[in-house]
């Protein structure tokens, strides 16, 4: 018994540690939420990205994000977020979902973020996006915007939000570990450190979940 409470010390003391030799403080670097929203997924760490297509910070925060995927590990899941509420917001969530339904979310993601920032489409309505995926995509125009406005993804806007609204995500972009952890760019300095940032509380979580 005196050995394996010795066995349980030790290793909490080590974890300890670990946090001490941060160069990051909670408080100042990034905020504790409370209450914590818990994932639907215990398997990994999720990170949340919070944007909107109609974000400029968010655009230039892609190339950022493309190097949090790079160095993901295998612990780790990445969820985009594309804030709804209401407007042009969440047309282009719909946009999102239905990509994402539709299977080319992966081809979709970063032009959408380049027709409007870049080449300054105008983007306004559901009929201008499924008009915009037909051409760039071949998909049926119809098809699209019937996954549009269907239930299914209606119900992931709204998820989507009510994510935000519990983990006070609501100015884009942001970072939320585990719904536990937002990281503060402006404290930080740097798209980079925040980055780094987010890599050091999904590996933190992963120790507490046994998952490393």
């Amino acid at each position: 018994m005196k050995q394996i409470t010795l066995m349980l010390l030790l290793i909490s003391c080590s974890f300890v540690f670990a946090q001490s030799n941060s160069t990051y403080q909670e408080g100042l670097h990034y905020k504790l939420i409370e209450p914590a929203y818990v994932p639907d997924d215990d398997k990994h760490v999720i990170i949340y990205e919070f944007f909107g297509y109609k974000c400029g910070y968010c655009a230039n925060f892609q190339p950022h994000m493309k190097s949090l995927h790079a160095k993901l590990p295998s612990y780790a899941k990445i969820i985009r977020v594309p804030l709804g509420f209401s407007g042009a917001w969440k047309v282009l969530a719909q946009g999102y979902y239905t990509a994402q339904v539709m299977g080319v979310l992966d081809k979709s993601h970063q032009a959408l973020f380049d027709a409007i920032h870049k080449q300054h489409k105008k983007l306004r309505s559901i009929e201008d996006i499924a008009q915009w995926f037909a051409e760039n995509y071949k998909i049926d125009e119809k098809k699209f915007l019937e996954t549009a406005n269907s239930f299914m993804v209606d119900s992931m806007i709204k998820k989507g939000n009510n994510i935000a609204v519990k983990v006070n995500a609501l100015r884009t972009p942001k970072l939320v570990i585990n719904g536990k952890f937002m990281p503060d760019a402006g404290a930080l300095g740097s798209y980079d450190k925040l980055i780094e940032l987010t890599l050091e509380l999904a590996e933190q979580e992963a120790q507490n979940m046994g998952l490393k």
